[in-house]
């Protein structure tokens, strides 16, 4: 990811796998580097609010995945913050 990734990414959680739209970034290189955007849905269905504060997975289109907690969600973009390596 580098510094910043804006592109397709999957939402992975209990709620299946929703495509989406990432603009993610983190402040410093490294493992323990704190990451975090949003994600916006890649379609017309909502982010669903029983996502909010449910950790899951965002998996980049060449496979790289990393843990997130969703801060907020519903229509439009939602919040997340990353735990542990960003999927670099």
């Amino acid at each position: 990811m580098e510094n910043f990734y804006r592109g397709p990414a999957t939402l992975l959680s209990g709620a299946g796998e929703i495509p989406v739209e990432a603009a993610l970034f983190t402040e410093a290189a490294g493992p323990e580097a704190a990451w975090s955007g949003t994600v916006r849905p890649d379609g017309p269905e909502p982010l669903w609010t029983e996502l909010e504060g449910d950790t899951a997975r965002l998996r980049l289109p060449d496979g790289r995945e990393g843990r997130i907690t969703v801060l907020g969600s519903g229509f439009g973009a939602v919040e997340v913050a990353g735990d542990g390596p960003a999927p670099a």
